[in-house]
């Protein structure tokens, strides 16, 4: 008995054809999604500039600061507010640089998302490792909410009772 394998073959096509065109709608996606990463690196970079040229620029806040003795001299009160001034304009200096970096280091993802890591050149991976190196360095886990939420949920877990096992009954009907 002959069977004809036609519409089999004519199914693969349509496969095929279905294939082709998911596979072709998924490169008009890829290229719609550079054209975003290109618009958010320039975005990125416009913040950095703005950063840059902002008296919020780390180089400029430091040379913003007042000398001592300028709130006074002699009581305890001038030299606890000069003391939280220095904290608070130090705070922010090393807020504006870490903000500088990470946007440096996100305009660095966004430009090799299309090319991968591999891709880019030597100066522009040293310059990636550069940042992540420093983040680390100065990253405190005590200001992460979410590194706080995770030890806030494993002191719960540990402390939270164990639930005692349920005793199941017996099926020997008391007969030994």
């Amino acid at each position: 008995m002959a069977v004809d394998n036609a519409p089999g073959l004519l199914g693969g096509l349509n496969v095929a054809g279905s294939l082709a065109d998911a596979v072709a709608r998924q490169a008009k996606a890829l290229e719609v999604e550079y054209e975003s990463l290109t618009d958010c690196k320039n975005r990125v970079d416009a913040l950095l500039k703005t950063l840059d040229g902002s008296e919020a620029d780390a180089r400029r806040l430091s040379h913003g600061t007042l000398p001592a003795g300028t709130l006074g001299t002699g009581f305890a009160e001038a030299d606890a507010l000069f003391k939280a001034y220095d904290t608070v304009h130090s705070e922010l200096q090393k807020l504006s640089a870490g903000l500088a970096g990470q946007i440096e280091a996100l305009g660095i993802a966004v430009l090799t998302a299309g090319k991968g890591y591999g891709g880019v050149d030597e100066e522009t991976q040293a310059r990636m490792r550069a940042l992540i190196r420093r983040s680390k360095e100065e990253y405190v886990p005590d200001r992460d909410p979410l590194q706080q939420q995770k030890e806030a949920q494993k002191r719960q877990e540990s402390s939270a009772p164990t639930p005692s096992p349920t005793p199941t009954p017996s099926t020997s009907k008391g007969t030994i």
